[in-house]
Parts: C-alpha cells; sequence; structure tokens
C-alpha cells in the first residue's frame, strides 16, 4: 500500500514510517506541512493519508476539507492526532475516514490503519 504521511515532528515521522514500511510493508512519503500534504495528496497516486491535525502552513482538517472538495476520487484520510477530545475526535470522523491517537504503538499502526479501511469498506 502507498501512504502518505503528513506529519510535522520528525521523531513521530522516522517511528511512523519504520512501523509502516518495516512492520506493515507499506511505501511511505512523508510531508511536514499542510501545504505540501495538499499539493502531494493531488499530485499523486496514495492508497490511505495519514494527517496530523497540528501543521504548519495548513491544520489537518482543512487538507482533508480541499483535498475531498478538489480530488474526484479521494482516497481514505485518516487523522494521526493528539487532541483526543470527543468534540475533536467527531471533526475527524465527520471529515476523514478514522482517527487514531497519538501517542500510537508502533507495533500496531499498520494494523490499525487496515482496519480502519475495513470498517471503512
Amino acid at each position: 500500500m502507498k501512504v502518505l504521511l503528513a506529519e510535522d515532528d520528525p521523531n513521530i515521522s522516522v517511528i511512523a514510517r519504520i512501523s509502516l514500511e518495516k512492520i506493515g510493508g507499506h511505501n511511505v512519503t512523508i510531508v511536514s506541512d499542510g501545504e505540501s500534504a495538499l499539493r502531494e495528496a493531488l499530485t499523486q497516486q496514495y492508497d490511505v493519508i495519514l494527517l496530523d491535525e497540528m501543521m504548519p502552513k495548513m491544520n489537518g482538517i482543512t487538507v482533508c476539507r480541499q483535498y475531498r472538495s478538489l480530488c474526484p476520487q479521494p482516497k481514505p484520510v485518516i487523522f494521526l492526532s493528539a487532541k483526543s477530545q470527543d468534540s475533536d475526535i467527531r471533526e475527524f470522523i465527520e471529515n476523514g475516514t478514522g482517527f487514531i491517537p497519538k501517542p500510537f504503538d508502533p507495533m500496531k499502526l499498520a494494523n490499525q490503519i487496515r482496519e480502519i479501511l475495513e470498517q471503512a469498506a
């Protein structure tokens, strides 16, 4: 599976890349801000997009909304966020395909993504 990860924290990016590539067997592209995430999502083909909510230049919710309005056949969007109040989670679910709270377990990340995609299918 080809994954776009939008995450501004380099430590989390490294952990997620190792988790998704080594454990999950996925191909991962990482961007570190919202504008890059939107540009990448609209110009390249991905199977799933993982968005941090709090990023420079454009937050994850805005990226998701713009991506879904501009892309004729949008791919699933899963939010990765430390924001976990009920209102935040509700917003993630309303705008995206799913939500994975930070900190995530690197050993379980690929399975969590698979489970969200299976539930959405």
